[in-house]
This record gives C-alpha cells, sequence and structure tokens, in this order.
C-alpha cells in the first residue's frame, strides 16, 4: 500500500474533513461571542503558553503532514495527522459547557474520523 492510499479514501480526505470541520466549527462559535468576550479570549490565548500550543496543533501538523507527504515519511505524516487530531478533540471539548450538543456531535464525527484515519495502519 503506498503512502498517498493510507489517508486518503475515495476522492476526500480523511485528514481534510477533520481540519475543515474543525476549523468551522471553532470560527462559527468564536463568531458567536460578543466583541468583548472575543477580545478577552485573544488576550487570554496570548497570555497562556498552553493555549498557545493548542492553537498552533493545526499549522504544525498540517505542515509536518505536508513534509511528510514531500519526502515519503510515514511517520511524518503519521506525527502532523496525530497533532490535528488532537487538537480537534481539544477544539470539541472547548466548547462543551457553551454548545453542549454541538460539541458532542464534534466528539462524535472526530472519533469517527480517527478511527478511518488510524484504521489503515493496522491492516
Amino acid at each position: 500500500m503506498e503512502l498517498r492510499e493510507v489517508f486518503h479514501i475515495g476522492s476526500f480526505t480523511v485528514l481534510g474533513a477533520i481540519v475543515i470541520l474543525t476549523g468551522w466549527f471553532a470560527l462559527v462559535e468564536y463568531d458567536q461571542y460578543p466583541e468583548s468576550e472575543r477580545k478577552e479570549i485573544v488576550d487570554r490565548i496570548k497570555g497562556s503558553p498552553a493555549a498557545i500550543i493548542v492553537v498552533a496543533l493545526m499549522p504544525v501538523g498540517i505542515v509536518v503532514n505536508m513534509l511528510g507527504n514531500a519526502v515519503g515519511s510515514l511517520w511524518m505524516v503519521i506525527i502532523g495527522a496525530t497533532l490535528i487530531f488532537v487538537q480537534s478533540i481539544i477544539v470539541s471539548l472547548l466548547f462543551w459547557k457553551r454548545k453542549r450538543w454541538k460539541s458532542i456531535v464534534l466528539l462524535i464525527a472526530m472519533i469517527v474520523l480517527g478511527i478511518f484515519l488510524y484504521m489503515p495502519l493496522f491492516m
């Protein structure tokens, strides 16, 4: 099985679906906050190294994944995909108190997509 076949199902990419769903969910929920709360969230992120790391998981994961695909390194691809997957789980849990039903739907979707993402590695 080729490296490209590991993370592709048909004509769509499981990892691409995770990125799109997570990004869309985070942006939609962030836009629903009033301006004062948005500023407070940004200030809180700027002041917390842990929050900066959580925000950076997806861009770093995308870069590592792309580099892994470019050089043909399966481990880099897996590490990049794992960073993106971990951030998607964290995002679904961050909005747990605000919109519980949306968080549950996103969490279930991420778990299902994660199963499809990692299933070829165990075959």
